[in-house]
């Protein structure tokens, strides 16, 4: 009966909306505070229409409304975890700017950054949107999307929970994101010290000069030179680590990253 199967219908479409929703907070680019909520809504209830016909197997809905709710957060959660995967890449590249910024000496020029709820420095925010124009150069928007669809899959509703594997996971993109925002700093860090070390000689040897007055104009002609190479040598560590996190995050929702 064509009643009934809108009854079978809307509790599904609400589960496929929260996980798509939960990916939609997180996510790189569809995620950024810069998006107004109302579009975000909106994009999200258009991929769940687009997506529900990717659920197989309707599923046993709970009896009560306690475990229904927490179903609804366990798909709202699974969708955070799957969009915080995918984002510390870009949070690592633009933490790696930061560092980069600070040791230039252009944190005097930090804006309002709505997207942290905190000052964003500029060499932060080159490097954010040089990572968003490469994630959307190898089409990790598509990816991200068609993963979400295989989950439906792989993952079927009211079925995903937080084990030890995607403890350890994520744990391991902590670590990964880490040791990436030093790697895209690390040209301007070696620099840096090279440069402090020669101003420290050169104070000892003739105090006269004012070493601090140098040291900025110094620091800040040597850094726009460093960052320009260092953008092209950084510019295939930030591909491989986008590559790297989406083939993370897929093993996740293909049901294999507990393995």
């Amino acid at each position: 009966m064509p009643f009934q199967d809108a009854l079978d219908f809307v509790p599904v479409f609400v589960l496929v909306f929260f996980r798509v929703t939960g990916l939609m907070l997180a996510a790189p680019l569809f995620g950024s505070a810069k998006i107004p909520k109302r579009v975000k809504v909106m994009f999200a209830l258009v991929m769940a229409a687009g997506l529900v016909n990717r659920v197989k197997v309707v599923p046993q809905m709970p009896d009560t409304l306690l475990l229904l709710a927490a179903g609804i957060t366990g798909e709202l959660i699974f969708g955070l975890l799957m969009g915080l995967g995918l984002s510390l890449a870009f949070t690592a590249i633009t933490w790696g700017g930061e560092i980069i910024g600070q040791q230039m000496g252009f944190t005097l020029g930090e804006t309002f950054d709505p997207q942290y709820g905190r000052g964003g420095s500029l060499v932060g925010d080159l490097y954010l949107m040089l990572t968003l124009i490469t994630f959307l150069l190898i089409r990790g928007h598509h990816a991200m999307v068609l993963g979400l669809a295989a989950s439906f899959e792989h993952l079927p509703l009211l079925t995903t929970g937080i084990d030890r594997g995607l403890f350890d996971l994520f744990t391991g993109l902590l670590m990964s994101a880490t040791v990436l925002a030093m790697k895209v700093a690390a040209p301007m860090l070696v620099t840096m010290l090279v440069v402090d070390l020669a101003l420290g000689f050169i104070g000892k040897s003739v105090p006269q000069i004012n070493v601090m007055n140098a040291g900025l104009t110094l620091r800040s002609g040597l850094g726009i030179g460093v960052l320009v190479v260092g953008l092209m040598l950084t510019s295939e560590i930030m591909r491989q680590a986008l590559f790297d996190s989406m083939a993370i995050v897929s093993k996740v929702w293909e049901g294999k990253g507990g393995a």
